[in-house]
């Protein structure tokens, strides 16, 4: 008589480099860092662990002071504004956690309402800063994984989600992304070598008007957030995949490896070939 294994369904792989590459991350329980920068094209969620310091804070000339002694706090490190942060006065350090990410993810978490408008305190700390961990301990092994990198993305998105939750009122409607941008975003995902142009015919808009919309819902230069999702799906195939150099310049759209090599350059610090280096 025959047997017959169980038939498991197809699973299908995720592909978390086309939606949130992570960059970076670390914990360190005595940070004394002194922060003063613009961030390029990248994006990071900052903890401060409940009890552990204070941190001053700044957006251009927005300011806040993060007391650990209120309870663990989140805030956003995003492109745009100048941002400072240190240890506020009579602190030498703060017990921090951060995690450095891009991707159209990021501006779908915005267009939806989830990305964290400033700092935002959490009490009862409960289990963040253990969760927090976790998710470092997943971004130590995602170098060709993308199973703990999709892990990873759900874990950032859970806190975002939580974070949103507690500053909406009971009464809020969860808010729907305008089906514009959802467009956008899916072109995007599928051919980051469309241009404003041709992008807006699909849309049935002037190429001004989507220029001004996606600013104003998404927070970022639509020419900015393209290449910004150009060179992460050029991280991501130079750390994932063998692909010469030039083959992932001209799949990425660049006719001129060189030019893709300077723009790699100018926005990671590193031109491709180091960067596959470091990954490897």
């Amino acid at each position: 008589m025959a047997e017959f294994g169980i038939i498991y369904p197809l699973i299908l792989m995720p592909d978390p480099s086309k939606d949130l590459l992570f960059l970076h991350s670390n914990r360190d329980p005595h940070c004394a860092a002194r922060v003063d920068k613009h961030f390029d094209g990248y994006y990071t969620l900052q903890f401060l662990e409940m009890g552990g310091g204070a941190v001053e804070l700044w957006y251009d000339d927005r300011y806040h002071l993060l007391d650990g002694d209120a309870g663990a706090w989140f805030w956003p490190a995003f492109p745009g504004p100048r941002i400072r942060f240190h240890p506020a006065p009579g602190h030498s350090s703060w017990r921090h956690r951060y995690a450095a990410f891009q991707g159209p993810k990021v501006a779908r978490w915005i267009a939806d309402g989830l990305w964290l408008p400033a700092p935002q305190l959490v009490t009862p700390e409960a289990d963040a800063a253990a969760r927090f961990d976790g998710l470092l301990a997943l971004l130590k092994g995602t170098a060709r994984n993308l199973w703990r990198s999709a892990r990873a993305a759900n874990l950032v998105e859970g806190f975002l989600l939580e974070l949103a939750e507690a500053r909406a009122p009971e009464t809020s409607p969860i808010p729907l992304p305008a089906p514009w941008l959802a467009d956008v975003f899916e072109a995007l995902s599928a051919d980051l070598t469309l241009d404003c142009a041709r992008l807006a015919k699909r849309l049935d808009m002037a190429p001004s008007t989507l220029r001004r919309r996606f600013r104003q819902t998404v927070g970022t230069p639509l020419h900015e957030y393209t290449l910004g999702e150009r060179i992460a799906r050029a991280r991501a195939l130079l750390g994932e995949t063998d692909l010469p150099i030039k083959a992932v310049a001209e799949r990425l759209g660049y006719h001129d490896v060189y030019f893709f090599t300077r723009q790699f350059r100018q926005r990671t610090g590193v031109p491709p070939a180091a960067y596959r280096r470091s990954r490897q």
